[in-house]
């Protein structure tokens, strides 16, 4: 009878499972979940629905599957900027031409 505490716990689920695609699908899919959670819960404690334990399920998800998401996101702008600002770049150019005919004018 409760279809936010069902979408609230397919989110969590899908959102707990999917923080490796760069943070942001988990991101906004957690988000989702733990407005349908809060909502799908108000509707089991009003007795409009019987399902309050998959709308906590969706909820705690959603929660966790956001940290992971903020997580992700984190680790990869420190990684980024940790490349970008590397001193050890590589030096795949060494200065070498390889044969290089000198011409003298004159």
């Amino acid at each position: 009878q409760n279809g936010m505490g069902v979408a609230a716990m397919v989110l969590g689920i899908l959102s707990c499972a999917l923080f490796c695609m760069y943070g942001v699908l988990s991101l906004v899919l957690g988000v989702l979940a733990i407005v349908f959670g809060i909502k799908g819960r108000k509707r089991a404690d009003r007795g409009e629905a019987t399902n309050h334990g998959q709308a906590q399920a969706g909820f705690i998800m959603g929660i966790i599957g956001t940290i992971l998401g903020v997580a992700v996101i984190v680790l990869l702008a420190i990684g980024i900027t940790a490349a970008i600002n590397s001193e050890d770049d590589p030096d795949y150019y060494d200065g070498s031409l390889g044969a290089v005919a000198t011409v003298q004018v004159g």
